[in-house]
């Protein structure tokens, strides 16, 4: 039974006091209606750090569901022009991350609360893995300091060397877990795992996992140590050990699916993208009608494709699939990572040879966990591995694209890791249309710096666009982004796709 609530941003407030040298001084002028660090609770910390995270993932903005090949705001415009990318920026640095590292900091060196700081490390990695993810080089090292050790201008540090320092922060805390007696758990305020570190020892590997993928082409030594090393560690195997947040249905809009309260505003805005009825058409997968609706007026199932003006009516409200009720209820699970997601990240390194697992075995695995998840019938998921779709065939590259279209399946709406796997992989093949912008008919490789930065730290951020081939622009490549030969174009780019299956 769910015994905690979330909490809203103005329920939680940090005021650190500041040290003086004067003896007696804060005694005597400490203001006692203030809150001071030692009276703060890092359970309420961690539960506002967890749930605004988690719905940044579930609900952020549509440009970047956009780009993952999720979802398109009918009402969008042009995805492929300038934009001032404040809000992830400010949203991960002064919500999620900043709290993140001062609940690892007022957690520090007490050994009652080890696992409360080692789950404290784990979420400041995670956290900083997606903002660098979208932007690239950021400031690090110097970011999120305590009060007293505030650094207005922190330098930017190379993604390089962020990636680095992430993969260690991630194994050492997790290799913390458990390893003293008598710990102070986060319990219910833990509103991913109520406080199980066992789960979370599975989360840190798997995690540890996902990051070393994601610079496979950048850095493959470093890449294949880490895979290969958490092999041998405890990992996310079953759904039951999935991370997942189930929203609220209590009268608080910040609570619930944000789905359905944009469903509430804008029904008809509700679609699925292009690529959802296209690659899971063409796969005969089982979850198309649980993803997506017919079109009202062709009984067919046709998502929004991205970048269509439109001229012909084509895409009018009628014609196009809408999302089903399942994602826009009060009610739903979000899931920031799941055990199929392990499975295809050990099918894809059995597949390139990093380690020497069995690729198609994790491949076919991934699948029936990611269906479970929606409760496929267990008949259907048996004819679907049997099919074409189910079996790895040709090519390294063509099995590649295979693990990689499961696994964007399989991370349904969680736009951010889609979104950099898209990048890393070229999978899936999204189908653009004619409005090119400024990218050309691109998808953007990153965010660009936000304005306010060459406000506030220019020195330093004009010296990380520098960096990148081509400048702070849509189009320049971060560091991990290092494959040959992308982007991969759909097989029907440059033409009008079909109208509906």
């Amino acid at each position: 039974m769910k015994v905690y609530k979330y909490i809203s941003k103005s329920a939680l407030a940090i005021m650190l006091l500041a040290v003086s040298c004067t003896k007696g001084f804060e005694d005597i002028n400490t203001n006692p209606l203030l809150l001071n660090k030692d009276l703060v609770k890092t359970e309420d910390i961690f539960t506002y750090v967890a749930k605004r995270f988690s719905f940044e993932i579930h609900s952020q903005s549509y440009r970047i569901s956009s780009y993952s090949g999720y979802y398109t705001n009918p009402a969008g415009g042009n995805l492929f022009s300038n934009n001032d990318w404040s809000n992830p920026h400010n949203n991960f640095y002064r919500q999620y991350y900043i709290n993140a590292s001062e609940l690892e900091r007022l957690t520090r060196n007490k050994p009652l609360k080890n696992d409360q700081n080692a789950i404290a490390r784990i979420m400041k990695a995670m956290i900083f893995q997606h903002l660098t993810d979208l932007y690239g080089d950021l400031p690090y090292f110097q970011a999120a300091e305590g009060v007293l050790t505030t650094i207005l201008q922190p330098v930017y540090d190379k993604q390089e060397d962020i990636y680095i320092n992430l993969l260690k922060e991630v194994k050492e805390a997790t290799a913390a877990l458990g390893t003293v007696p008598d710990q102070q758990s986060f319990g219910n305020s833990d509103i991913y795992f109520q406080g199980n570190v066992d789960k979370w020892k599975k989360l840190g590997n798997s995690l540890r996992l996902r990051m070393a993928m994601r610079i496979r082409y950048a850095a493959p030594q470093i890449a294949s140590e880490h895979i290969n090393d958490v092999l041998f560690e405890p990992l996310i195997l079953t759904n039951a050990d999935n991370m997942t947040l189930k929203t609220l249905n209590e009268g608080i809009v910040e609570n619930e699916n944000s789905l359905y309260t944009k469903s509430v505003t804008s029904p008809g805005n509700m679609l699925v993208s292009f690529t959802t009825t296209d690659l899971l058409g063409r796969l005969n997968d089982p979850r198309l009608p649980i993803f997506a609706k017919p079109a009202v007026l062709t009984g067919k199932y046709l998502g929004l494709p991205m970048q269509v003006l439109d001229e012909s009516g084509r895409y009018s409200a009628g014609n196009l699939s809408l999302m089903t009720d399942l994602f826009l209820k009060p009610v739903f699970t979000i899931v920031l990572f799941n055990a199929a997601e392990v499975n295809f990240l050990r099918a894809e390194a059995g597949n390139a040879g990093i380690t020497n697992e069995n690729a198609q075995s994790y491949y076919a695995n991934g699948i029936r966990l990611a269906m479970e998840q929606y409760s496929v019938a267990s008949g259907d998921i048996t004819t679907y591995l049997a099919s074409p779709a189910g079996i790895l065939s040709g090519t390294e590259e063509n099995k590649m694209e295979q693990i990689i279209n499961q696994k964007w399946i399989g991370n349904y709406y969680n736009h951010y890791e889609s979104y950099a796997e898209f990048r890393r992989t070229g999978y899936p093949r999204i189908w653009t249309g004619e409005s090119l912008g400024v990218t050309n008919g691109e998808i953007p490789r990153r965010l660009t710096y936000p304005d306010v930065e060459y406000q506030r730290n220019e020195a330093n951020v004009v010296e990380a666009s520098n960096r990148l081939q081509g400048g702070n622009t849509l189009t320049s490549r971060i560091w991990w982004d290092k494959k040959a030969g992308l982007p991969f174009h759909h097989p029907r780019q440059g033409m009008f796709p079909p109208e509906g299956i």
